[in-house]
């Protein structure tokens, strides 16, 4: 089972940092592996890097645009694709900060369905992964 964090990332690091993603990923990463100790200095760094999430208003969009296919469901703030016949199981959670995403797939449903945001980072911390999400689909 594969972790997501899914990022926002500004228009200013984007700009600066667009070409250079592996500079985005050892910030969030740093930011990810900070001590307790250290929250509120993690806190600024991540604000200054990412957008704040309609965490509502994504929440309706995204329920709206999925609630129709079969393998998805929502409860509570959990949106869930469970799909039987290609093995995967999927949930994701908005948060204000970031987007987590728990799935047994690489490739999951829920990248398609944001796809359409303009700045979205992707980051799987435990395997050292990252993309910018409209990359993997503008190839």
């Amino acid at each position: 089972m594969r972790t997501f964090l899914v990022f926002d990332i500004n228009d200013n690091y984007y700009s600066l940092y667009k070409d250079y993603p592996k500079s985005i990923y050892n910030i969030l990463n740093q930011i990810y592996h900070l001590k307790k100790d250290n929250l509120s200095f993690a806190k600024n760094i991540l604000y200054s890097l990412v957008n704040n999430i309609e965490k509502s208003e994504l929440d309706k969009d995204l329920f709206i645009k999925l609630h129709r296919d079969l393998p998805y469901s929502k409860r509570g703030n959990i949106h869930i694709f469970n799909n039987f016949y290609y093995g995967e199981i999927t949930t994701m959670e908005i948060k204000n900060s970031y987007i987590k995403i728990k799935s047994s797939k690489d490739y999951n449903y829920f990248f398609k369905s944001l796809s359409f945001y303009n700045h979205l980072f992707v980051c799987d911390f435990e395997l050292g992964d990252y993309f910018f999400l409209k990359d993997m689909f503008n190839t």
